[in-house]
């Protein structure tokens, strides 16, 4: 559906004769229209308003009281701070099967935890907190003798076949190291980029089995066997859980409410070639008292070649820095600047 665009004077119909897209973005933010804004630009006098669709004759009477009222300041107490995120191990994970095409996701919100300086703990920095154990699983390699065409190791739904995928070595160890080289050398999306099979040096005979997802995944990959001579242990280290990761003091807004960021809807900046960047802001009143320290932005998993992923939320990048609010007429405004 192709966007609309509302067209204004910006000297007849403003308070002032003067727009700042970014506060009248956020202006249109916050009032009661139910189509997303696409997008404001301004050509010498002519202020255009992009909808991705057509608003009501209601929505639109407010558009106009918005565009009357609104006065052109940029509507904060002080210059933008600027704060470099990196990118969590997650994150840095989702982006690389972005990059391959298995994996879509949207930066989703964000969200504000307490740290920096604050008067009981002075120089106060926190950890970030994973709420989750890893998903991991193995089997034991207890008979070499016994195999047969037919036995098999699924991983995922994904079947490795004995005289298809993998022989039987002299030893356990051997054949272990044979399955191992098998997952590694399949590119089936069920599990290709998703589990990292590792051999145990203290059990050669051993196969590990760890999850790469990220999230409450739950008890995502079943991990299964038949064959008469390999014992699956399961009751020891049960595929389930996975990472959810967590700012380890969350203050603002309210857990797990996540805050949206400023400007039109899904406005990321390209700052540089390496590195996307979102405005973010937290409004005047009590809300703003108090020192924050901790910044967290999350992500949603739109789609994925391993469908129990899709609509997870991650902790993609985090930051550590001191924000502090002098009044309660004080509004933060923040650029993150996310590099890879």
């Amino acid at each position: 559906m192709p966007a609309v665009n509302y067209i204004y004077s910006v000297s007849a119909d403003t308070l002032n004769g003067r727009v700042n897209t970014v506060t009248l973005t956020q202006e249109i933010a916050n009032a009661v229209i139910t189509i997303a804004l696409d997008h404001i630009n301004v050509s010498d006098d002519v202020l255009n308003i992009w909808f991705k669709a057509a608003i009501t004759p209601a929505e639109e009477s407010e558009l106009d009281a918005i565009v009357a009222d609104h006065d052109g300041k940029l509507g904060v107490s002080d210059t933008p701070d600027t704060i470099i995120a990196q990118l969590t191990l997650e994150g840095r994970n989702l982006l690389a099967r972005a990059k391959l095409g298995t994996l879509v996701y949207q930066q989703l919100g964000w969200q504000l935890g307490r740290g920096g300086y604050i008067g009981d703990r002075p120089v106060k920095v926190t950890d970030f907190l994973d709420t989750g154990a890893e998903a991991l699983g193995y089997f034991d390699l207890v008979d070499n003798t016994s195999w047969a065409l037919g036995t098999y190791i699924s991983l995922n739904g994904k079947w490795f076949i004995y005289g298809t995928h993998f022989i039987e070595g002299l030893t356990p160890d051997a054949t272990i190291r044979n399955i191992q080289n098998a997952i590694l050398d399949s590119h089936d999306p069920r599990h290709d980029l998703l589990v990292v099979p590792t051999i145990d040096p203290a059990f050669p005979n051993r196969l590990y089995i760890e999850s790469r997802m990220t999230g409450d995944i739950g008890n995502s990959y079943p991990l299964s066997v038949y064959h008469v001579g390999a014992v699956i242990n399961l009751t020891v280290t049960p595929m389930a859980g996975g990472t959810s990761m967590a700012l380890d003091d969350p203050a603002w807004p309210t857990p797990p409410v996540l805050a949206p960021y400023t400007g039109t809807e899904g406005l990321i900046e390209m700052p540089a070639t390496t590195a996307v960047s979102f405005m973010s802001r937290v409004g005047e009143g009590t809300d703003g008292i108090g020192a924050y320290g901790e910044l967290g932005l999350w992500v949603k998993i739109l789609d994925s070649t391993f469908t129990p992923e899709i609509g997870n939320e991650v902790l993609y990048a985090m930051a550590h820095f001191p924000i502090q609010p002098k009044t309660d007429r004080t509004i933060l405004t923040f650029r993150i600047v996310v590099s890879f």
